[in-house]
């Protein structure tokens, strides 16, 4: 699910095969990881310099190129328009070919890039997991139609990642709004990762689009490398954001459960941002601490409920007053209903939704319940529901007692 922000204008490769992170070291991980991406950079145009410029101003663990070395992709424009100024980021950088480079691709291409941005068999796909996430480059420049060695591949890959949190990258864009447009063929591999994924990324066209969500991922198009500026089609429905002849990148910043975007100008200027939320891969339990009230404490008067809650993307609160040996009350209204003690079953579930802030990109949280005229006197029993980056739900039981 994206939350839209705001609009104004490895190694040769470390591949495909790192094996998922596990939950622990998921739960020790409290700072973002940075990505950059952008394609159709690598020309005569002194543009390019302005973006490479730009991304070792914020130096990241991952660049993304997506494809395009002008304006064959031979061995000597790799060294004249590449290299000079992207090789610095060379040990970090996961490639995807693009049309440009494809047929000089044996003298360009593979030999700059090496074997490990290819299969066995020689195809240009591979995967690699990064911050939490899992990403994959896929060859918009070879065959990906259903039963496909490409789509096949894809497909045992994503076997191995049940979560969402997962990013899409290719040069061709599977939808665009101009004016190079939509990629049907690539239609087998977008509805493999429906699902699956929440973000596919691409250049081809030479300018900055983010589309609403279609079935669950945001495509980005980001060729905005300094070739050629377009302009996109902003009349067309998809289109959440777009920027036109404009020079700049996307900066990821990959956390768990959750990821920050920004496509930034090359002078600097945040032209569009947001926060795209996943599913984690692995199991990742939520936890909660009541500040006030404490466990097993007795308080003479109570009015507030506050806790802190960690990987939890929701909190909800059930607070069951005990009224005598067999009957019980719940608390219930919140959200411009006054709050209120009803006759329920002592095991009713029946839950009330505190004010929880949590930072974008934060492990923890806090939440606060306030009943304006204070709890009745008796015991009480608080569950505390947290929902998980994970999508699980988790629990804890407080108990404690307001009065004599």
């Amino acid at each position: 699910m994206a939350r839209a922000g705001r609009l104004g204008a490895a190694l040769a490769v470390v591949c495909c095969w790192a094996a998922l992170t596990s939950a622990a070291a998921l739960a020790q991980t409290e700072t973002a990881t940075t990505v950059w991406a952008v394609g159709d950079g690598a020309g005569p145009e002194p543009a390019r310099f302005d973006v490479a410029s730009l991304v070792a101003g914020d130096p990241p663990a991952a660049f993304l190129y997506l494809g395009d070395v002008y304006e064959r992709g031979t061995a000597d424009e790799f060294r004249a328009w590449y290299e000079n100024p992207f090789g610095r980021f060379r040990d970090f950088t996961y490639p995807t070919p693009g049309n440009h480079e494809w047929e000089q691709r044996a003298e360009g291409y593979d030999a700059y890039w090496g074997s490990r941005v290819r299969q066995a068999d020689g195809g240009h796909w591979y995967s690699f997991d990064l911050g939490g996430w899992h990403l994959i480059s896929l060859s918009s420049m070879e065959r990906g139609d259903q039963g496909s060695p490409q789509e096949a591949w894809l497909r045992q890959d994503l076997a191995r990642y049940p979560g969402t949190c997962t990013i899409v990258f290719t040069h061709y864009p599977r939808f665009s709004a101009g004016p190079q447009y939509n990629t049907p063929r690539l239609e087998p591999l977008f509805a493999a990762t429906a699902g699956r994924a929440v973000a596919w990324l691409a250049g081809h066209a030479h300018n900055y689009q983010r589309l609403l969500p279609i079935r669950g991922i945001t495509q980005f198009v980001v060729g905005t490398g300094g070739h050629e500026p377009s302009s996109p089609d902003l009349r067309d429905p998809r289109v959440a954001a777009g920027a036109g002849n404009v020079i700049g990148a996307l900066r990821l910043r990959l956390a768990v459960g959750e990821a920050s975007y920004e496509f930034v100008r090359a002078d600097g200027e945040v032209l569009d941002s947001g926060v795209l939320e996943c599913r984690t891969h692995r199991p990742l339990r939520a936890t909660a601490e009541l500040l006030r009230p404490r466990y097993g404490e007795r308080y003479e008067r109570l009015r507030e409920l506050v806790g802190e809650a960690r990987f939890a993307r929701r909190v909800s609160l059930t607070l069951v007053r005990r009224l005598d040996a067999r009957r019980c009350a719940v608390l219930v209204g919140g959200e411009g209903e006054p709050m209120r003690f009803r006759a329920a079953p002592c095991s009713t579930q029946r839950h009330v939704s505190p004010a929880y802030t949590r930072a974008p990109l934060a492990a923890t949280g806090s939440f606060r319940l306030r009943v304006p005229s204070g709890l009745p006197t008796g015991g009480y029993r608080l569950t505390i529901a947290l929902r998980s980056f994970d999508g699980r739900l988790y629990r804890r039981v407080v108990r404690f007692r307001v009065g004599p």
